[in-house]
């Protein structure tokens, strides 16, 4: 029998909430309370720490179930939402809230227990997963410390390990001795996945064009927490206006949120290092960063007595070796095929480098175009299963009839046409990882059976009587919105959270313009070289045009407009890209007045400009979905959403 749980129940409406207990009771978990309203749950709360809270959104009173589970969360208390009202917008601000479970009402005894189970296993996950992380980071402490270096290598080196617990843009390391400030200046910039560039006195004179007497002032007048602290969005704007060097710093280098630890000293009770780590993200740091900072503290204590009796002399100036070694363009094992240094990126490389090692089911959401099939081949290059089968299937490529069969594998004779025993994905995978891709399109007859090789981690061959053992992992990528999906009744409740352990979400090209340089120089050396040109650099004009533009095909139209252009160049420089002839973005109406249109009708205009181009012809070469570089089963798809018919060109 499954572990019982601690269960609140907070539903308002007391039918309702009683059905739930009884359905709760008959499986064996407990109920500490039934509250109609966030004040009740809080009352609860107060009395007896549930393991779990079941969550209507619309309770009693003012306060909502979403404004409960902010509270529930900075208390590492798991919820699941239970809701009558399904829209695509609760749904979007319950998720913000990072929900174990989302149930529709009305729901199934067996979806209420199933959920359950899978937010068990999310934070059996979660707590595993943290603990894993700090663990690694306690080791890489004692491997540090025995290594000779500067002061600045070795602080640089507590800073880059801390990274994967706490994200960051930029640091700043305050050094303390008998309460008095160090004159050392030393701070890191993240420029790439592994890059950090030194940012001291002189690289601060540069940046803010202020003189180092300058400078000091601003530091001498800014008080240093000496406790740990977060500062988002307007909370960051208040405090920057009190310490006029956060102010210099976020105004100069477009940061919006800090986090304040200090690591006091225990043979000096007047001094210490403290690191403010600095984000362009307005809301990056949360409570939860707070209980890990007094996790922290002992660990980085240790760590920086034992720094500072291998170097007393804290004013040498030996950074000479750690500022080459920091502006290395090193390419990271494991991210080859991904372009690319927007601080949105490198924070996503960070969450594929926590999640690789495990053996996390991981669903990667985002638009056509955005790179999802790099992500999962990265976490499988990075993960233990790097040796081993890397499998895809593309779940809108097949029709359904064929799609058991490719998954699962057939027997001779099983069907007509099967005349040999074909061995399925699932199988070609064993040990290895299964990236299943446009998981949205798989259908429910399909995804029922696919939730069951998941939970029982065996399959049946079509025809066969016997049930297989398999050890994959599974990736899954969508540019679905799966939420709505499950809304509306196409998408399995039970799968998605199965899927949904580890979500990445990709950043539209729109999103991270700064790389977009990087990538067309990239696509311009691949593609000059597969063609046989010495087209090798972008002119200014034509990389603006490319900036301007709204990438509705994201990276993969990008790559497909470099290839063209290089086609087409007559030098070596690409002095013009070949753009979609779109309309204005900005359009009229009819009363005169100026809007924007939406990212569905730009990405519209585009499949039908390309269509009218290539006379209504999707397939074969020079087709449509081959200019758009999308299969024709998911640019068939994407038309049939967006209301465009073959019968008008």
């Amino acid at each position: 029998m499954a572990k019982s749980l601690k269960i609140l129940i907070v539903e308002d409406q007391f039918i309702e909430a009683n059905h739930l207990r009884i359905m709760l009771k008959k499986a064996g978990h407990s109920i500490i309370g039934m509250a109609r309203s966030v004040a009740d749950a809080k009352y609860y709360i107060a009395q007896e720490r549930p393991e779990l809270v079941l969550l209507d959104i619309f309770l009693s009173g003012k306060e909502t179930g979403i404004d409960l589970a902010e509270i529930l969360k900075e208390d590492n208390i798991p919820f699941i939402y239970l809701s009558a009202n399904s829209n695509e917008e609760v749904l979007n601000k319950a998720k913000l809230t990072h929900p174990y479970g989302f149930l529709v009402k009305p729901f199934r005894e067996k979806d209420l227990l199933v959920t359950i189970e899978i937010a068990k296993y999310h934070q059996e996950h979660g707590i595993e997963s943290s603990i894993r992380k700090e663990l690694l980071f306690q080791k890489k402490l004692k491997t540090i410390i025995t290594k000779s270096g500067s002061w600045d290598e070795r602080v640089l080196n507590i800073i880059t390990s801390l990274q994967s617990l706490i994200s960051f843009d930029l640091v700043m390391a305050v050094f303390y001795l008998d309460n008095k400030l160090s004159n050392k200046v030393l701070g890191y910039a993240r420029t790439g996945l592994h890059e950090y560039q030194k940012i001291g006195i002189e690289e601060l004179q540069n940046i803010t064009a202020l003189k180092e007497s300058e400078i000091n002032e601003l530091r001498s007048k800014s008080k240093v927490e000496t406790k740990a602290t977060f500062y988002n969005d307007q909370d960051f704007i208040k405090i920057c206006e009190k310490t006029p060097i956060k102010k210099m710093i976020a105004d100069a280098m477009n940061m919006r949120s800090n986090l304040m630890l200090p690591v006091p000293l225990t043979f000096n009770e007047n001094g210490g290092l403290y690191l403010s780590f600095f984000s362009r993200q307005d809301n990056n740091y949360n409570k939860n960063i707070l209980n890990l900072c007094e996790r922290l503290q002992e660990p980085l204590i240790f760590a920086i007595e034992n720094l500072v009796g291998h170097d007393k002399k804290l004013n040498k100036k030996n950074n000479s070796a750690a500022h080459q070694s920091n502006n290395k363009n090193l390419k990271i094992s494991g991210f080859e095929s991904i372009v690319g240094k927007s601080a949105i990126l490198l924070k996503l490389f960070d969450h594929i480098i926590q999640v690789a090692p495990a053996e996390t089911t991981v669903l990667i959401t985002g638009e056509s175009g955005t790179g999802k099939e790099s992500i999962a081949q990265s976490i499988q290059q990075l993960s233990n299963r790097n040796n081993q089968p890397f499998i895809k299937i593309n779940c809108s490529a097949l029709p359904p009839s064929l799609i058991e069969s490719e998954l699962f594998g057939h027997e001779k004779g099983s069907f007509t046409g099967a005349t040999e025993k074909r061995i399925g994905k699932f199988e070609q995978a064993h040990n290895g990882t299964l990236f299943l891709d446009e998981i949205g399109e798989m259908p429910l007859e399909m995804q029922a059976k696919l939730l069951r090789a998941l939970q029982e981690k065996e399959i049946e061959r079509v025809g066969g009587n016997a049930p297989i053992k398999v050890n994959v992992r599974i990736i899954a990528a969508t540019n679905c919105n799966l939420e709505k999906e499950v809304a509306e009744g196409r998408f399995r409740l039970d799968l998605y959270y199965r899927l949904n352990v580890f979500p990445i979400q990709l950043p539209p090209l729109r999103e991270r313009k700064e790389d977009i340089g990087l990538l067309a120089r990239h696509f311009i050396a691949v593609y000059s070289a597969k063609n046989g040109k010495n087209v090798s650099e972008i002119s200014e004009t034509a990389l603006k045009s490319l900036l301007s533009y709204h990438w509705p095909g994201n990276i993969r139209e990008l790559e497909n407009l470099i290839e063209r252009s290089i086609l087409l160049a007559k030098t070596d420089i690409i002095e013009h890209i070949p753009l979609p002839a779109h309309e204005e973005i900005k359009v009229h109406n009819s009363s005169n007045e100026w809007y924007f249109k939406t990212i569905q009708e730009n990405e519209r205009e585009h499949i039908i400009n390309v269509l009218e181009k290539c006379n209504g012809r999707i397939r074969g070469t020079g087709g449509a979905s081959e200019i758009l570089g999308l299969p024709p089963t998911t640019l068939a798809s994407r038309m049939q959403k967006l209301g465009i018919k073959r019968s008008h060109f």
